[in-house]
């Protein structure tokens, strides 16, 4: 048993590797077709965009993770580790999402690449949540700085006063609120 394990580290760092490109490239394409929708499809309605943008990153997301989820379940699959890919599909999924439900269970020579798979998934769906609440709040935030996507792009405008929002009195002149980010 001992013997296998560098055989399972290979293939589980294979795994995160491939998977965090795919997750990288995938979010770099969310970021672009974000960009493009708001050069070229802005709706008219202001509010309608408040839902259209996020609810298309959110789908996005999920089906970046499907990807990485279904690359697992074939790995299983070649592997021979699960017996169809019904059974991959299904314990991968548990595994990524670290549900853990009881179903399939890996052999044993196979099972770091289990539980390090629900590491990855973990640390993948921690990174998109992070990207989703930047890229959501930026849209939302009006400012000048300069950014792949217009800050305040689907932001509902308000009649407060302008003033600074990034937490610096308001008394400081530009450069003052430059060093102080």
């Amino acid at each position: 048993m001992i013997g296998a394990l560098p055989h399972e580290l290979l293939v589980s760092t294979v795994l995160v590797a491939a998977t965090v490109v795919i997750h990288l490239v995938g979010l770099d394409v969310l970021m672009s077709m974000t960009g493009v929708h708001l050069r070229w499809f802005k709706t008219s309605w202001l509010h309608l965009d408040r839902l259209i943008v996020p609810l298309g990153i959110v789908l996005g997301l999920f089906a970046l993770h499907g990807v990485e989820i279904w690359l697992y379940a074939f790995a299983y699959r070649a592997l021979g580790a699960l017996p169809d890919l019904e059974q991959a599909l299904y314990f991968s999924t548990g595994s990524y999402s670290t549900l853990g439900e009881a179903g399939p269970i890996l052999p044993p020579e196979w099972r770091v690449v289990g539980a390090l798979e629900a590491v990855n998934g973990m640390l993948l769906i921690g990174w998109s949540t992070a990207f989703l609440f930047q890229v959501v709040s930026h849209l939302m935030e009006p400012s000048d700085e300069d950014h792949p996507l217009p800050r305040g792009a689907i932001a509902r405008l308000s009649p407060r006063a302008s003033g600074s929002r990034s937490g610096a009195p308001s008394a400081t002149n530009s450069s003052d609120t430059e060093l102080m980010q």
